[in-house]
Protein backbone atom coordinates (compact mmCIF):
# COMPACT_ATOMS: atom_id res chain seq x y z
CA UNK A 1 0.00 0.00 0.00
CA UNK A 2 1.25 3.51 -0.82
CA UNK A 3 0.15 6.79 0.64
CA UNK A 4 -1.26 9.15 -1.96
CA UNK A 5 -1.26 12.83 -1.04
CA UNK A 6 -4.81 14.18 -0.73
CA UNK A 7 -3.69 17.58 -2.05
CA UNK A 8 -0.61 19.05 -3.61
CA UNK A 9 2.18 18.87 -1.06
CA UNK A 10 5.26 21.06 -0.96
CA UNK A 11 8.60 19.57 -0.05
CA UNK A 12 10.09 20.70 3.25
CA UNK A 13 13.65 19.42 2.80
CA UNK A 14 14.77 20.10 6.38
CA UNK A 15 12.34 17.53 7.71
CA UNK A 16 12.72 15.06 4.85
CA UNK A 17 16.45 14.98 5.53
CA UNK A 18 15.96 14.52 9.27
CA UNK A 19 13.53 11.66 8.76
CA UNK A 20 15.76 9.97 6.18
CA UNK A 21 18.77 10.22 8.49
CA UNK A 22 17.06 7.84 10.93
CA UNK A 23 15.49 5.41 8.43
CA UNK A 24 15.61 1.69 9.23
CA UNK A 25 17.58 2.24 12.45
CA UNK A 26 15.33 0.08 14.60
CA UNK A 27 13.91 3.09 16.45
CA UNK A 28 10.54 4.82 16.26
CA UNK A 29 10.75 8.27 14.70
CA UNK A 30 8.48 10.74 16.53
CA UNK A 31 7.58 13.94 14.65
CA UNK A 32 6.24 16.44 17.19
CA UNK A 33 4.76 19.90 16.77
CA UNK A 34 1.70 22.08 17.19
CA UNK A 35 -1.44 20.96 15.39
CA UNK A 36 -1.69 21.89 11.73
CA UNK A 37 2.02 22.70 11.34
CA UNK A 38 2.39 20.12 8.56
CA UNK A 39 3.40 16.90 10.32
CA UNK A 40 0.97 14.66 8.46
CA UNK A 41 1.88 16.20 5.11
CA UNK A 42 5.58 15.69 5.85
CA UNK A 43 5.10 12.01 6.57
CA UNK A 44 2.94 11.56 3.47
CA UNK A 45 5.63 13.19 1.37
CA UNK A 46 8.26 11.01 2.97
CA UNK A 47 6.20 7.85 2.40
CA UNK A 48 5.51 8.77 -1.23
CA UNK A 49 9.26 8.73 -1.85
CA UNK A 50 9.78 5.22 -0.46
CA UNK A 51 10.30 2.50 -3.04
CA UNK A 52 9.32 -1.17 -2.75
CA UNK A 53 7.78 -0.74 0.70
CA UNK A 54 4.46 -1.76 2.21
CA UNK A 55 3.25 1.45 3.88
CA UNK A 56 0.72 1.04 6.69
CA UNK A 57 -0.89 4.43 7.37
CA UNK A 58 -3.24 5.03 10.33
CA UNK A 59 -4.72 8.41 11.27
CA UNK A 60 -6.09 8.16 14.81
CA UNK A 61 -8.08 11.38 14.33
CA UNK A 62 -10.43 9.72 11.83
CA UNK A 63 -13.67 8.30 13.25
CA UNK A 64 -13.11 5.05 11.38
CA UNK A 65 -10.02 4.46 13.53
CA UNK A 66 -11.44 5.38 16.94
CA UNK A 67 -11.62 1.71 17.94
CA UNK A 68 -7.86 1.48 17.41
CA UNK A 69 -7.24 3.87 20.31
CA UNK A 70 -6.75 0.78 22.46
CA UNK A 71 -3.18 -0.40 21.99
CA UNK A 72 -4.08 -4.09 21.67
CA UNK A 73 -6.59 -3.40 18.89
CA UNK A 74 -4.13 -1.06 17.24
CA UNK A 75 -1.39 -3.69 17.35
CA UNK A 76 -3.74 -6.31 15.95
CA UNK A 77 -4.63 -4.02 13.03
CA UNK A 78 -0.98 -3.35 12.25
CA UNK A 79 -0.09 -7.05 12.42
CA UNK A 80 -2.92 -7.88 10.02
CA UNK A 81 -1.48 -5.48 7.43
CA UNK A 82 2.17 -6.48 7.65
CA UNK A 83 3.64 -8.05 4.55
CA UNK A 84 5.71 -10.95 5.83
CA UNK A 85 7.86 -11.01 2.71
CA UNK A 86 8.49 -7.30 2.21
CA UNK A 87 9.74 -4.17 3.91
CA UNK A 88 7.07 -2.58 6.05
CA UNK A 89 6.74 1.07 7.05
CA UNK A 90 4.26 2.12 9.73
CA UNK A 91 3.04 5.72 9.84
CA UNK A 92 0.66 6.80 12.62
CA UNK A 93 -0.86 10.27 12.90
CA UNK A 94 -1.44 11.63 16.43
CA UNK A 95 -0.07 8.61 18.27
CA UNK A 96 -0.94 10.12 21.67
CA UNK A 97 -4.60 9.23 21.04
CA UNK A 98 -3.78 5.54 21.50
CA UNK A 99 -3.89 4.51 25.14
CA UNK A 100 -0.71 2.55 25.85
CA UNK A 101 0.76 3.33 22.42
CA UNK A 102 4.28 2.78 23.77
CA UNK A 103 3.46 -0.87 24.51
CA UNK A 104 2.47 -1.47 20.90
CA UNK A 105 5.53 0.26 19.49
CA UNK A 106 7.88 -1.58 21.82
CA UNK A 107 6.45 -4.87 20.58
CA UNK A 108 6.85 -3.87 16.92
CA UNK A 109 10.39 -2.62 17.50
CA UNK A 110 11.39 -5.78 19.39
CA UNK A 111 10.19 -7.91 16.48
CA UNK A 112 11.73 -5.64 13.84
CA UNK A 113 8.34 -5.66 12.17
CA UNK A 114 8.30 -2.14 10.72
CA UNK A 115 10.22 1.04 10.23
CA UNK A 116 8.06 3.29 12.42
CA UNK A 117 7.15 6.96 12.04
CA UNK A 118 4.58 8.70 14.20
CA UNK A 119 3.29 12.23 14.77
CA UNK A 120 2.16 13.79 17.99
CA UNK A 121 0.86 17.20 19.04
CA UNK A 122 1.83 16.88 22.67
CA UNK A 123 5.48 17.42 23.51
CA UNK A 124 5.29 15.08 26.49
CA UNK A 125 6.03 12.47 23.82
CA UNK A 126 9.62 13.66 24.21
CA UNK A 127 9.78 13.43 28.00
CA UNK A 128 12.07 11.16 29.96
CA UNK A 129 9.03 9.09 30.98
CA UNK A 130 8.38 8.12 27.37
CA UNK A 131 12.06 7.50 26.83
CA UNK A 132 11.92 5.06 29.73
CA UNK A 133 8.83 3.35 28.34
CA UNK A 134 10.47 3.00 24.94
CA UNK A 135 13.79 1.87 26.36
CA UNK A 136 15.33 4.91 24.68
CA UNK A 137 14.53 3.47 21.27
CA UNK A 138 13.03 6.49 19.57
CA UNK A 139 14.25 9.58 17.75
CA UNK A 140 12.41 12.83 18.37
CA UNK A 141 12.14 15.30 15.49
CA UNK A 142 10.47 18.61 16.30
CA UNK A 143 8.52 20.32 13.53
CA UNK A 144 7.51 23.96 13.33
CA UNK A 145 5.14 25.99 11.17
CA UNK A 146 6.61 27.35 7.95
CA UNK A 147 9.76 29.42 8.17
CA UNK A 148 10.02 32.57 6.08
CA UNK A 149 12.01 30.69 3.44
CA UNK A 150 9.32 28.01 3.28
CA UNK A 151 6.66 30.71 2.93
CA UNK A 152 8.51 31.92 -0.15
CA UNK A 153 8.23 28.38 -1.58
CA UNK A 154 4.49 28.30 -0.85
CA UNK A 155 3.98 31.75 -2.40
CA UNK A 156 5.69 30.59 -5.59
CA UNK A 157 3.50 27.48 -5.71
CA UNK A 158 0.11 28.77 -4.58
CA UNK A 159 0.30 32.45 -5.42
CA UNK A 160 -0.91 35.41 -3.44
CA UNK A 161 -0.36 39.13 -3.36
CA UNK A 162 1.58 41.57 -1.25
CA UNK A 163 4.95 41.50 0.41
CA UNK A 164 5.81 38.04 1.79
CA UNK A 165 7.70 39.28 4.85
CA UNK A 166 4.92 41.69 5.78
CA UNK A 167 2.31 38.93 5.53
CA UNK A 168 4.55 36.49 7.42
CA UNK A 169 4.92 38.98 10.27
CA UNK A 170 1.14 39.43 10.41
CA UNK A 171 -0.21 35.87 10.03
CA UNK A 172 2.76 33.60 10.80
CA UNK A 173 3.54 30.33 9.06
CA UNK A 174 0.65 27.89 9.46
CA UNK A 175 0.76 26.05 6.10
CA UNK A 176 -2.99 26.32 5.41
CA UNK A 177 -2.72 30.12 5.40
CA UNK A 178 -0.18 29.97 2.59
CA UNK A 179 -2.04 27.38 0.54
CA UNK A 180 -5.15 29.49 0.27
CA UNK A 181 -4.05 33.03 1.03
CA UNK A 182 -6.89 34.44 3.12
CA UNK A 183 -7.41 37.96 4.40
CA UNK A 184 -6.01 38.91 7.78
CA UNK A 185 -9.32 38.51 9.63
CA UNK A 186 -9.97 35.08 8.13
CA UNK A 187 -6.39 34.00 8.91
CA UNK A 188 -6.73 35.07 12.54
CA UNK A 189 -9.93 33.05 12.82
CA UNK A 190 -8.18 29.94 11.48
CA UNK A 191 -5.35 30.35 14.01
CA UNK A 192 -7.81 30.84 16.89
CA UNK A 193 -9.48 27.58 15.86
CA UNK A 194 -6.10 25.79 15.88
CA UNK A 195 -5.27 27.09 19.36
CA UNK A 196 -8.75 26.24 20.65
CA UNK A 197 -8.46 22.69 19.32
CA UNK A 198 -4.99 22.31 20.83
CA UNK A 199 -6.25 23.48 24.23
CA UNK A 200 -9.26 21.18 24.04
CA UNK A 201 -7.42 18.04 22.96
CA UNK A 202 -3.89 18.49 24.28
CA UNK A 203 -4.66 20.21 27.58
CA UNK A 204 -8.29 19.92 28.71
CA UNK A 205 -8.74 16.31 27.65
CA UNK A 206 -5.23 15.16 28.51
CA UNK A 207 -5.07 16.76 31.97
CA UNK A 208 -8.79 16.63 32.78
CA UNK A 209 -8.86 20.43 33.02
CA UNK A 210 -12.30 21.88 33.57
CA UNK A 211 -12.71 25.40 32.26
CA UNK A 212 -10.06 27.16 30.24
CA UNK A 213 -10.58 30.80 31.23
CA UNK A 214 -7.69 30.99 33.70
CA UNK A 215 -5.36 29.10 31.38
CA UNK A 216 -6.29 31.46 28.53
CA UNK A 217 -5.54 34.42 30.81
CA UNK A 218 -2.07 33.00 31.44
CA UNK A 219 -1.53 32.51 27.71
CA UNK A 220 -2.66 36.04 26.90
CA UNK A 221 -0.38 37.50 29.57
CA UNK A 222 2.65 35.70 28.16
CA UNK A 223 1.80 36.67 24.57
CA UNK A 224 1.49 40.31 25.60
CA UNK A 225 5.00 40.28 27.10
CA UNK A 226 6.95 38.47 24.36
CA UNK A 227 10.58 39.54 24.49
CA UNK A 228 10.47 40.14 28.25
CA UNK A 229 11.34 37.85 31.13
CA UNK A 230 8.35 35.94 32.49
CA UNK A 231 7.63 35.50 36.18
CA UNK A 232 4.86 33.19 37.37
CA UNK A 233 4.54 35.42 40.41
CA UNK A 234 3.96 38.49 38.23
CA UNK A 235 1.33 36.60 36.25
CA UNK A 236 -0.33 35.60 39.51
CA UNK A 237 -0.36 39.19 40.79
CA UNK A 238 -1.78 40.50 37.52
CA UNK A 239 -4.53 37.88 37.49
CA UNK A 240 -5.29 38.43 41.17
CA UNK A 241 -5.73 42.17 40.61
CA UNK A 242 -8.19 41.29 37.84
CA UNK A 243 -10.20 39.12 40.24
CA UNK A 244 -8.77 35.66 39.49
CA UNK A 245 -8.05 33.28 42.38
CA UNK A 246 -5.46 31.16 40.55
CA UNK A 247 -2.41 30.32 42.69
CA UNK A 248 1.25 30.71 41.71
CA UNK A 249 1.63 26.92 41.51
CA UNK A 250 -1.33 26.76 39.14
CA UNK A 251 0.29 29.39 36.93
CA UNK A 252 3.42 27.22 36.75
CA UNK A 253 1.24 24.22 35.86
CA UNK A 254 -0.59 26.12 33.12
CA UNK A 255 2.69 27.31 31.61
CA UNK A 256 3.85 23.69 31.51
CA UNK A 257 0.59 22.63 29.83
CA UNK A 258 0.97 25.34 27.18
CA UNK A 259 4.54 24.21 26.51
CA UNK A 260 3.49 20.58 26.28
CA UNK A 261 0.80 21.52 23.77
CA UNK A 262 3.47 23.27 21.66
CA UNK A 263 1.67 26.62 21.91
CA UNK A 264 4.50 28.28 23.83
CA UNK A 265 8.25 27.61 23.80
CA UNK A 266 10.54 28.48 26.69
CA UNK A 267 13.88 30.18 26.11
CA UNK A 268 16.32 29.59 28.96
CA UNK A 269 19.11 32.00 29.85
CA UNK A 270 22.69 30.87 29.28
CA UNK A 271 25.51 32.31 31.39
CA UNK A 272 28.32 32.74 28.86
CA UNK A 273 30.94 33.20 31.55
CA UNK A 274 29.89 30.39 33.86
CA UNK A 275 28.84 28.12 30.97
CA UNK A 276 25.59 27.14 32.64
CA UNK A 277 21.87 27.63 32.26
CA UNK A 278 20.37 30.09 34.74
CA UNK A 279 17.28 28.24 35.88
CA UNK A 280 15.56 31.18 37.55
CA UNK A 281 15.29 33.35 34.42
CA UNK A 282 13.51 32.62 31.17
CA UNK A 283 11.36 34.01 28.40
CA UNK A 284 8.51 32.51 26.44
CA UNK A 285 7.79 32.82 22.73
CA UNK A 286 4.80 31.72 20.69
CA UNK A 287 5.39 28.67 18.51
CA UNK A 288 4.04 30.83 15.69
CA UNK A 289 3.83 34.64 15.76
CA UNK A 290 0.32 34.42 14.30
CA UNK A 291 -0.86 32.97 17.63
CA UNK A 292 -0.03 36.25 19.38
CA UNK A 293 -1.86 38.38 16.84
CA UNK A 294 -4.88 36.07 16.76
CA UNK A 295 -5.36 36.07 20.54
CA UNK A 296 -4.47 39.63 21.57
CA UNK A 297 -4.45 41.56 18.30
CA UNK A 298 -1.68 43.05 16.20
CA UNK A 299 0.17 45.84 18.03
CA UNK A 300 2.68 47.72 15.90
CA UNK A 301 4.51 48.98 19.00
CA UNK A 302 5.40 45.34 19.75
CA UNK A 303 7.39 44.96 16.51
CA UNK A 304 10.73 44.33 18.29
CA UNK A 305 9.10 41.43 20.17
CA UNK A 306 7.57 40.15 16.93
CA UNK A 307 11.02 40.16 15.34
CA UNK A 308 12.48 38.27 18.31
CA UNK A 309 9.74 35.65 18.14
CA UNK A 310 10.23 35.11 14.42
CA UNK A 311 14.02 34.83 14.71
CA UNK A 312 13.75 32.50 17.71
CA UNK A 313 11.49 29.99 15.94
CA UNK A 314 13.48 30.31 12.71
CA UNK A 315 16.66 29.31 14.55
CA UNK A 316 14.88 26.37 16.18
CA UNK A 317 13.58 25.17 12.82
CA UNK A 318 17.15 25.23 11.49
CA UNK A 319 18.18 22.82 14.23
CA UNK A 320 19.83 25.23 16.67
CA UNK A 321 19.51 25.10 20.44
CA UNK A 322 18.57 28.68 21.29
CA UNK A 323 19.14 30.59 24.53
CA UNK A 324 18.97 34.12 25.80
CA UNK A 325 22.61 35.08 26.37
CA UNK A 326 24.03 36.58 29.54
CA UNK A 327 27.67 37.62 29.02
CA UNK A 328 27.87 39.04 32.54
CA UNK A 329 25.15 41.44 33.59
CA UNK A 330 24.18 42.32 30.01
CA UNK A 331 21.88 40.53 27.60
CA UNK A 332 22.29 39.11 24.13
CA UNK A 333 18.91 38.39 22.63
CA UNK A 334 19.91 34.96 21.34
CA UNK A 335 22.81 32.56 21.49
CA UNK A 336 22.20 29.80 18.94
CA UNK A 337 24.24 26.62 19.29
CA UNK A 338 24.67 23.76 16.85
CA UNK A 339 27.27 21.05 17.36
CA UNK A 340 30.40 22.85 18.60
CA UNK A 341 29.57 26.16 16.93
CA UNK A 342 27.44 29.13 17.91
CA UNK A 343 26.17 32.47 16.67
CA UNK A 344 25.11 35.56 18.59
CA UNK A 345 22.11 37.64 17.55
CA UNK A 346 20.93 41.02 18.76
CA UNK A 347 17.54 42.23 17.51
CA UNK A 348 16.54 45.87 17.09
CA UNK A 349 13.72 47.40 15.07
CA UNK A 350 15.71 50.49 14.11
CA UNK A 351 18.70 52.55 15.20
CA UNK A 352 17.57 56.10 15.86
CA UNK A 353 20.41 57.46 17.95
CA UNK A 354 24.04 56.96 18.95
CA UNK A 355 22.77 55.80 22.35
CA UNK A 356 20.70 53.04 20.74
CA UNK A 357 23.65 51.98 18.64
CA UNK A 358 25.98 51.84 21.64
CA UNK A 359 23.48 49.80 23.65
CA UNK A 360 22.81 47.25 20.93
CA UNK A 361 26.50 46.71 20.12
CA UNK A 362 27.80 46.69 23.68
CA UNK A 363 26.49 43.21 24.53
CA UNK A 364 27.89 41.69 21.32
CA UNK A 365 31.19 43.48 21.74
CA UNK A 366 31.53 42.05 25.25
CA UNK A 367 31.80 38.52 23.83
CA UNK A 368 35.40 37.78 23.02
CA UNK A 369 35.39 34.88 20.58
CA UNK A 370 35.44 34.38 16.83
CA UNK A 371 31.90 33.06 16.32
CA UNK A 372 29.60 35.08 14.02
CA UNK A 373 27.71 38.01 15.53
CA UNK A 374 24.61 39.61 14.00
CA UNK A 375 22.63 42.75 14.63
CA UNK A 376 19.28 42.23 12.91
CA UNK A 377 17.24 45.33 12.06
CA UNK A 378 13.84 45.51 10.43
CA UNK A 379 15.42 47.63 7.70
CA UNK A 380 19.21 48.12 7.97
CA UNK A 381 19.41 51.22 5.79
CA UNK A 382 22.86 52.86 6.08
CA UNK A 383 23.90 50.42 8.81
CA UNK A 384 24.07 47.39 6.50
CA UNK A 385 27.45 45.66 6.53
CA UNK A 386 30.14 44.94 9.10
CA UNK A 387 31.33 46.97 12.04
CA UNK A 388 35.04 47.36 12.77
CA UNK A 389 34.62 44.61 15.40
CA UNK A 390 33.13 42.14 12.91
CA UNK A 391 29.43 42.41 13.80
CA UNK A 392 27.25 41.96 10.74
CA UNK A 393 24.28 44.34 10.51
CA UNK A 394 21.52 43.07 8.26
CA UNK A 395 17.80 43.31 7.67
CA UNK A 396 15.30 40.80 9.01
CA UNK A 397 14.48 39.49 5.54
CA UNK A 398 18.15 39.00 4.70
CA UNK A 399 18.76 37.14 7.96
CA UNK A 400 15.75 34.85 7.52
CA UNK A 401 16.69 34.15 3.89
CA UNK A 402 20.32 33.24 4.60
CA UNK A 403 21.17 29.60 3.94
CA UNK A 404 24.18 29.31 6.24
CA UNK A 405 24.31 31.62 9.24
CA UNK A 406 27.84 30.52 10.10
CA UNK A 407 29.15 31.98 6.86
CA UNK A 408 29.16 35.75 7.04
Amino acid sequence: MTVEPEMKLIQRPLYMDRLAAHAWNGFAKVLVGIRRCGKSSALKLYASGLKDCNVIYINTELAENYDLRDWKKFLGEVNSRIDGKGRNVLIVDEIQNIEGWDLALRDLIARGACDIYVTGSNSSLLSSDYSTHMGGRFNSIRMYPLSFRECLDFRREFGGTGDVLERFMRVGGMPSLWRMPEGIDESMGIIRDIVSTSIANDIEERYSLRGRSALTEVLRFVLSTIGSYVSANNIYKSMKSAGSSVSVSTVYTYLEYLENANILIRASVYDLRGHRIIGSKYKYYATDIGIKHALIGYRVNDTPGHMENIIFTDLLSRGFDVYVGDPGGKEIDFVAVKDDRRIYIQVCQTIQSEETMAREFSSLDSVDDSFPKYLVLLEPGPYSGFTDKGVRCCGLEEFLSKDDLFVQ
